[in-house]
């Protein structure tokens, strides 16, 4: 029964946009980015909701795990929050690697 779990992309992706939508309300004086951390010790991607507000305590905001160190799958869940939203993607602990499709720096 054990084997390789198939991870569907637009799903992980579809749940992590539903949950970022209640808590990214636009404020004034407030910075939002989304933080992408590889856990290379759990063999999973966590994603972050980081809000900064002036004269605040920065907040850190769990939204979704993706349990997989794939890049390709990483790569399309990550194309398809970037079609949805504008806000900045910051890559925790991913060294210098390439993605695997476009051949391009994660960053």
């Amino acid at each position: 029964m054990g084997g390789i779990a198939m991870i569907d992309e637009q799903t992980e992706t579809k749940l992590i946009l539903a949950r970022l939508a209640p808590l990214f309300t636009a404020q004034w004086h407030c910075q939002y980015r989304i933080d992408v951390v590889n856990n290379p010790y759990g063999a999973a991607i966590n994603f972050f909701l980081d809000i900064r507000r002036t004269h605040h305590r920065e907040r850190s905001i769990p939204l979704h795990t993706v349990t997989t160190q794939d890049l390709e799958v990483l790569e399309r869940v990550v194309w398809g929050i970037r079609q949805e939203t504008a806000l900045t993607l910051n890559f925790v602990n991913f060294g210098h690697v390439r993605w695997p499709i476009s051949q391009r720096w994660i960053r």
